[in-house]
């Protein structure tokens, strides 16, 4: 089997806000194949440049285009591939935007390798993977309490176990902070997780001083409440906050994650559109200390669901992010061989990712200049 083409597909609804909601716009890699199958991945990034990533001709040493060095060769090689893919890049590479586009193309590789070999991913990372995974609805912070209480409603009606609110209007006024946290946490209840997302809005010491105040609502984790790499921030607040820390959905390169994972956090967020795709996550996961929960960040089209929960069902935790975003790119992208019930994500036996794409979604929002 050999790739014939790798295209990258630029949707973009067409008003963007100036929100925290990357499913406003995406980035999708198409790899085809001689053997008529296709493989499917997505990048989180900035998805202009890391376009060009892809679509680059070959140029001088070390700093070529994915797609020109990727046609002509065998998708199933995808460590060979990979190993290739940063060599030749190395001029502009590894990390930063030459790693997220190289993480989308590894997703379709290895939904290429599960159809194939006719089994779901996650059986080829593992044979004897559960088939449902937990999974917490994802959300942005509503604006006031009121509508934070609507919102869980909403979720304690839809039967979900875990609901995680972020970014929003978090971060400004300590004392609207608690009051959302505290709405949340009163409508919710005591059987449901709740997970707070501070969208990197503070220092250590006022994450600190933040963490004290929300320990009283029992939120399972406080997520980036510091900028991506403040390690030492990271070491402060691990060490002294009452509740458990969660980060690392920016960061690309391995040494970086294990930077973070020597600041004692408690959950290590890997982004499958950012930090090397499948193979890449699954090789952080089995290097990471055992006092750390491996959780991949999935805010996304359902792509990065279909390849997040694969992943996430060969972990100890067994748990991963489910967008509720209402976008038509969360929404009506992808159809995924998921189905959700009771808190947990139900994974079928497609093979590869176990996903379909609606192409007239993409015809509707391909964005181009």
């Amino acid at each position: 089997m050999k790739i014939t083409r790798v295209e990258a597909i630029h949707l973009r609804l067409p008003e963007v806000a100036a929100v925290a909601d990357g499913t406003q716009e995406s980035l999708l890699v198409r790899i085809d194949t001689d053997a008529g199958v296709s493989g499917w991945g997505e990048i989180v990034s900035c998805s202009y440049v890391a376009k060009a990533v892809i679509d680059a001709p070959r140029s001088a040493p070390f700093r070529h285009g994915l797609a020109a060095v990727l046609i002509g060769r065998d998708p199933g090689d995808i460590d060979e591939l990979n190993k290739l893919l940063r060599e030749t890049t190395a001029w502009y590479g590894p990390g930063g935007v030459v790693g997220h586009a190289i993480s989308g193309v590894d997703q379709a590789m290895w939904d290429i390798r599960g159809k194939a070999a006719g089994e779901p991913v996650r059986r080829l990372l593992m044979p004897d993977s559960p088939d449902e995974v937990d999974c917490y609805a994802s959300v942005l912070w509503p604006d006031t309490p009121v509508e934070v209480e609507a919102s869980c409603n909403m979720f304690i009606e839809g039967g979900y176990r875990a609901v995680k609110y972020g970014w929003g209007p978090m971060g400004a006024d300590p004392g609207l902070d608690e009051e959302l946290v505290s709405t949340a946490r009163h409508t919710l209840g005591d059987d449901i997780d709740l997970m707070i997302d501070a969208g990197r809005a503070w220092d250590a010491t006022t994450a600190l001083a933040r963490a004290r105040t929300f320990e009283r609502y029992r939120p399972r984790w406080l997520e980036e409440p510091l900028l991506p790499d403040d390690f030492v921030g990271y070491c402060k607040l691990a060490a002294d906050s009452p509740v458990p820390v969660a980060a690392g959905e920016v960061l690309t390169l391995p040494e970086e994650f294990a930077r973070l994972t020597d600041t004692g956090v408690a959950f290590v967020q890997p982004d499958l559109g950012r930090a090397g795709g499948v193979s890449g996550v699954h090789n952080l996961a089995r290097c990471a200390p055992d006092n750390v929960d491996i959780v991949p960040h999935a805010y996304g089209t359902g792509i990065l669901l279909a390849a997040s929960a694969q992943f996430a069902a060969t972990q100890p935790g067994h748990l991963t992010e489910y967008t509720r975003s209402t976008s038509p790119l969360a929404r009506d992208l992808i159809d995924v061989d998921l189905k959700f019930c009771d808190g947990q994500l139900r994974l079928g036996d497609s093979p590869g990712l176990g996903i379909t794409v609606n192409e007239d979604v993409v015809r509707r929002f391909r964005y181009r200049e």
